[in-house]
């Protein structure tokens, strides 16, 4: 016989709650009886729950279940607590990803340094021990700091006083400098976006890459449809949260083929892809306009997520870079190919014209 405690310390008997569904004529009613099994059987096997947690779920739903109410309004009411206090777990989860996303930032910080100091490495002889007792500090201060401002803090502190001794390199280390602050901040919305500054490194790096090896290099730039009308329509929030889940879904793809995925600005997204022609670009582009199109998106109002979902789509254009061409030139490209993709229907995506 299975038992659940309740709040004063009694047992509640699961086999009568079930006996009372039956008496009341809806032993045949799958909602019900999976309400039933999801809190005697499969609740006490989750993990993701605490075992307070789970006790205090069972007492909630058994306490609504020892009401014999079982209309369907009764029953939307006790989905309605399912579902928030799988929002409350939801909510640690996404504090478990934000510190996720901390650790990846200490993890890019510590590659960029470790870049700079390769960079700086062949200057001079003499500059040598200096350059690694600054290495072994600044490693330590990213792997020993939690939060980006902090350690930016303590890096631009070091990196002035290695100015001052190594004057004549002055101007160099200024724009190491700035070049590691601007890649340390990613989107405040957008956490698993790079911002505008980053992207605008990247791509003038990526650009100079092209013109050295000629090796392909395309652009994705994505824009929301009909965003102004989420806002208008459900608030500014809701919008926000739209663009969150794009970031997360144009994120799951870049990564598959190295991308550089950023926040242009506004609702527009991009992604940079070295090695990819525009041909694989699009094929690349039209996965990602799929899957926001067939995003189950919900508005979360007080922690609870609505009824009916929020479908949304994107319009996407891609461009390749060409000779002759500079960053500002593929940038301009990909932003018409998404123009004509918005003003030919949307939700589709374009390619920018081929160049003979």
């Amino acid at each position: 016989m299975d038992y659940i405690m309740t709040e004063n310390g009694a047992c509640i008997d699961v086999e009568q709650i079930t006996n009372i569904i039956k008496t009341n004529g809806v032993q045949n009613d799958a909602d019900w009886m999976a309400i039933i099994l999801f809190v005697r059987n499969l609740l006490t096997k989750l993990t993701v729950y605490t075992e307070e947690k789970k006790a205090e779920i069972q007492r909630e739903i058994c306490t609504q279940l020892a009401q014999k109410d079982f209309s369907d309004t009764h029953l939307e009411t006790i989905i309605a607590m399912l579902d928030m206090y799988i929002m409350q777990n939801i909510g640690s989860l996404e504090l478990e990803e934000a510190l996720a996303q901390e650790k990846r930032s200490a993890a890019l910080l510590l590659n960029e340094m470790n870049d700079i100091v390769a960079s700086m490495q062949g200057s001079h002889e003499r500059h040598q021990s200096k350059l690694d007792s600054f290495k072994d500090e600044t490693v330590s201060v990213i792997e020993e700091c939690n939060k980006k401002s902090l350690i930016i803090s303590k890096v631009r502190e070091m990196f002035q006083g290695l100015i001052v001794e190594f004057q004549e390199e002055a101007r160099a280390l200024n724009e190491k400098a700035q070049q590691f602050e601007q890649t340390a901040n990613f989107d405040p919305l957008l956490t698993d976006l790079h911002n505008r500054r980053a992207l605008e490194i990247f791509l003038q790096a990526a650009a100079m890459e092209y013109e050295n090896t000629g090796e392909p290099l395309s652009m994705m730039m994505i824009d929301v449809d009909h965003f102004k009308t989420v806002n208008d329509t459900c608030g500014h929030q809701a919008g926000d949260d739209v663009l969150r889940a794009l970031a997360h879904i144009i994120t799951a793809h870049a990564i598959q083929y190295s991308g550089f995925a950023a926040r242009y600005g506004g609702e527009e997204l991009v992604i940079i892809m070295k090695g990819l022609t525009q041909e694989m670009a699009s094929i690349k582009a039209e996965a990602i306009r799929a899957d926001v199109e067939n995003y189950d998106f919900r508005i979360r109002t007080d922690g609870q997520l609505a009824e009916h979902s929020l479908r949304f789509t994107v319009s996407i254009g891609v461009a390749e870079m060409h000779k002759g061409w500079n960053a500002g030139s593929l940038v301009g490209a990909a932003d018409k190919a998404m123009y004509q993709a918005k003003n030919t229907g949307r939700n589709q995506v374009r390619r920018a014209p081929e160049i003979s």
